[in-house]
C-alpha cells in the first residue's frame, strides 16, 4: 500500500510539473509605425476600377506617437486622437464618428520603400479605398 501511494504521489507530481505555462500576450511590434508620415495619395473606385489620387494640399504628415497618441492630417480623419496596434497588421484609431466610435485598418508597411498603406475594414469602404504614406522619420 505504502509503495502503491508513493508510485501515485510521483504521477501526480511529475504530471503537474508538466502542465504547460500560459503564454504572455506579446504585444506587437509598433516600430513600423512610430514617426512622422507624409500624406501622399488616397485611392478611391466610385464602382469601376480605382485610381490613385495626390493629396490636396500637398505636404500634410500624421504622426504615431509612442505613447498611442496620433496626430491627423489636415485632410486625413482629423478625429483620430489614438491609436492601437491590435495583431500584426491591423490598427485601431479612435475617437471616430461614427457608432462604435473607431476605425479599424489594415497596415501594409514596405520597408524597401518606406511606404505605408492604410485599407478601412470596419466600417469599410464598399467600393474600395486606402490611404498611402511615405515615411520621413522614425
Amino acid at each position: 500500500m505504502g509503495r502503491s501511494l508513493f508510485i501515485l504521489l510521483t504521477i501526480l507530481l511529475v504530471s503537474a510539473s508538466c502542465s504547460k505555462p500560459v503564454p504572455e500576450k506579446v504585444p506587437y511590434p509598433v516600430n513600423t509605425l512610430i514617426g512622422k508620415w507624409k500624406y501622399t495619395e488616397h485611392y478611391m473606385s466610385i464602382g469601376g476600377p480605382g485610381q490613385w489620387y495626390l493629396v490636396q494640399p500637398p505636404n500634410q504628415t500624421v504622426e504615431f506617437k509612442a505613447d498611442g497618441t496620433f496626430q491627423s492630417a489636415a485632410s486625413f480623419s482629423t478625429t483620430f486622437s489614438r491609436y492601437e496596434i491590435t495583431d500584426s497588421a491591423t490598427v485601431k484609431f479612435t475617437p471616430a464618428p461614427n457608432p462604435t466610435g473607431s476605425v479599424v485598418m489594415k497596415y501594409e508597411f514596405n520597408s524597401v520603400t518606406n511606404t505605408l498603406l492604410l485599407y478601412p475594414v470596419e466600417p469599410m469602404c464598399i467600393e474600395g479605398c486606402a490611404y498611402k504614406f511615405l515615411g520621413t522619420t522614425h
